[in-house]
């Protein structure tokens, strides 16, 4: 089936709704620029669907909102989730492009929405969503896989209130400093703090705790920092492999330096590698895609020292598809600008959805 209508969503209650809007919009010109009708429905930070049909630039910007709270639209009671999806759309759309970021969005709770209405979406299913959100979880995954990581310990924030001397003790022995502590679940690394003595642990645990309740710290590794963008179903296809190069006078690549620094950093692609490292670290890329069961896209970041070690850092289900983002550059450098790439997205998710019904009836 060819894909005609697309519902964008974008928005959402989470940490990173601004970036999500950024996403959307790119999404969005990409989808415009296929001759895609798009339709657009924006969370916002209530929990509160609302159709948006005025400049998509609102969206860039996050001044939506208002325009679209001006529309009433009047829905009766749903008989089903497809039903509600309709009422917002105004029509039934060939696929629903969720372009949202963070919890509440790309942890499995919407896309478990999404698999109820029936109607196509683009990206992971439930599970991988799910576990790719929950670094521990997917840790667990990796290493199964045969993935090398970096160490780590996993922290609960309940236990900081009566274990924790016992924990700092832990992390300065098994990993040292500095180390970076990161939410457990989350993205943009929203809450990520680095330590590099006592004094910053302590400050760090107790900011990051205020994110999850689960705080992961990991030892440091002094390495670049490449990422890998994958799309597909169960035969995956990865892109021009990018590297993140921080600029000297950044600490780490943080929140704010990847969203709202002109300086802190800059993305090569393709990033200068050996061929057998190139060829090492996009198996590991498909590996981890396999082993999460991964659907539609994935972005997946790796660490690699000067002795040429490995590490896999984590994955993102639903990686940002702003106009800097990684993921639609390195497609855009392999040869898929970025109608060619939102268009196909939405195929796939037709072919999985197809896939699905067809193993159903068996």
């Amino acid at each position: 089936m060819s894909v005609k209508t697309v519902m964008v969503i974008f928005g959402g209650v989470s940490t990173e709704h601004l970036i999500s809007g950024r996403s959307a919009y790119n999404v969005i010109k990409g989808l415009k620029g296929a001759n895609i009708e798009v339709i657009t429905v924006g969370i916002t930070r209530n929990g509160e669907w609302l159709p948006y049909q005025g400049d998509d630039e609102k969206i860039l910007e996050g001044t939506w909102e208002e325009a679209a709270s001006q529309k009433n639209i009047m829905i009766s009671m749903p008989r089903s989730v497809r039903d509600w999806i309709v009422a917002l759309a105004g029509k039934l759309p060939d696929c629903i492009f969720p372009a949202v970021h963070g919890i509440n969005c790309e942890d499995g709770a919407l896309q478990g929405l999404l698999q109820l209405s029936g109607i196509p979406y683009v990206g992971c299913h439930v599970l991988a969503s799910a576990a790719g959100m929950d670094k521990c979880h997917s840790k667990i995954v990796f290493a199964s896989a045969g993935i090398p990581q970096c160490r780590h310990i996993a922290v609960n924030r309940s236990d900081l209130k009566t274990r924790r001397a016992e924990i700092i003790a832990m992390i300065e022995n098994e990993l040292g400093y500095p180390c970076f502590l990161k939410p457990n679940q989350g993205g943009s690394s929203v809450g990520a703090k680095r330590a590099s003595n006592r004094e910053e642990l302590e400050s760090a645990l107790d900011y990051t705790a205020l994110f999850d309740t689960i705080v992961l710290v990991e030892e440091f590794v002094k390495a670049r920092e490449v990422e890998v963008a994958v799309m597909g179903n169960e035969v995956p296809e990865t892109a021009v492999i990018g590297e993140v190069a921080t600029a000297d006078h950044v600490d780490y690549y943080d929140y704010e330096t990847k969203y709202f620094s002109d300086d802190g950093a800059s993305v090569i692609l393709p990033a200068p590698l050996e061929p057998e490292q190139e060829s090492r670290i996009r198996d590991y890329a498909v590996k981890a895609w396999t082993a999460l069961g991964c659907r539609g896209l994935s972005r997946i970041d790796f660490f690699l020292t000067a002795a040429g070690d490995i590490y896999i850092n984590e994955i993102n289900t639903m990686p940002g598809f702003t106009a800097i983002s990684v993921f639609p550059q390195a497609f855009a450098k392999s040869g898929k600008p970025i109608e060619q790439l939102t268009s196909e997205l939405c195929e796939l998710a037709v072919a999985e959805y197809d896939t699905e019904k067809r193993q159903e009836l068996i």
